[in-house]
């Protein structure tokens, strides 16, 4: 009889308990939040996936369940254009939600497992291998390397990627009213961006899609100062007929927690409210804000 050691009796303890530890988690996750997907290892918004069933799905679910209940039938009938698609969290989501959804997504390396993500759903999703802009061009592109793909943006977005955790490559952006006129999609409801400091760039190329279709826009911003930052975006919104905003929030916050916080978590359980903006707060980053046309309002 042959024999080796394979591990440590200290390794194969823990690798036992990591699986039954594993296996506790996947029992506390959300199974039916998304379609069939697959998720690549070691990514931050692959782990809430995995975690949660759901990336930021507290604010997506309560946004869409609540908050926009009431255009659930409006909904099935338009297109939601994800812009800034990633690995396709959002895109699977608003599948369950509208007739259809166009991913806008440029990361050569992103782009894989969102193909593939599509392909294992089976939903009505249309991906473009591209990135939204205010032309057409060929941009530098950061492409994360250190944990967290969805920080991966274009260089003049001035995004938390860095050459120290990304990888410089070039990527296409296009005007994305074009785009859109030439793939024949109308009837867009929702355009969401999360493109790490280029949104206004990207709904600038949109101007003709915001003023036709009036779609709702939910967008992250990362800061709320300068030239591309939140403050400018609500004032080109509000240019394209927008005329209201709120910050999409939820009481467990990102920040370090303290010990009162985790008491106040598990005795509240986590709150999401919609919180009416002006303008974005100076110094203030915002996962996500939804920006409606005049007259629309949120369902009570």
């Amino acid at each position: 009889m042959q024999q080796t050691k394979y591990r440590s009796g200290l390794s194969s303890l823990r690798m036992a308990l990591a699986r039954r530890a594993f296996g506790w988690i996947l029992r506390g996750r959300n199974a039916q939040a998304l379609p069939p997907h697959m998720v690549p290892l070691g990514d931050e918004v692959s782990s809430e996936m995995i975690v949660a069933g759901l990336h930021e799905g507290a604010l997506l679910e309560s946004l869409f369940d609540v908050f926009l209940q009431d255009r659930q039938k409006r909904f099935q009938t338009q297109i939601a254009l994800d812009v800034g698609a990633n690995i396709g969290n959002h895109a699977l989501f608003f599948s369950r939600h509208f007739k259809s959804v166009i991913a806008v997504e440029p990361n050569p390396r992103t782009l894989h497992v969102l193909r593939a993500n599509v392909a294992l759903s089976g939903a009505p999703i249309h991906v473009l291998p591209l990135g939204f802009a205010d032309r057409d061009a060929r941009l530098e592109f950061l492409s994360n390397t250190h944990g967290n793909l969805g920080a991966s943006g274009f260089v003049f977005a001035g995004g938390p990627t860095t050459l120290a955790t990304g990888e410089r490559i070039e990527c296409p952006v296009r005007r994305g009213d074009e785009v859109l006129r030439e793939g024949g999609f109308t009837g867009i409801g929702l355009i969401k961006l999360d493109v790490e400091g280029a949104e206004l760039a990207a709904l600038r190329g949109l101007t003709e899609t915001l003023r036709s279709e009036q779609p709702l826009v939910l967008f992250e911003c990362l800061q709320s100062d300068g030239p591309e930052g939140g403050g400018a975006i609500f004032e080109f919104l509000r240019a394209q007929g927008y005329a209201q905003f709120f910050a999409v929030e939820s009481s467990v916050g990102s920040v370090r927690p303290s010990l009162w916080s985790w008491l106040k978590r598990l005795w509240q359980g986590e709150i999401v409210r919609l919180r009416p903006l002006a303008r974005p707060e100076s110094g203030q980053a915002y996962l996500m804000i939804l920006a409606l046309p005049a007259g629309q309002t949120p369902a009570a």
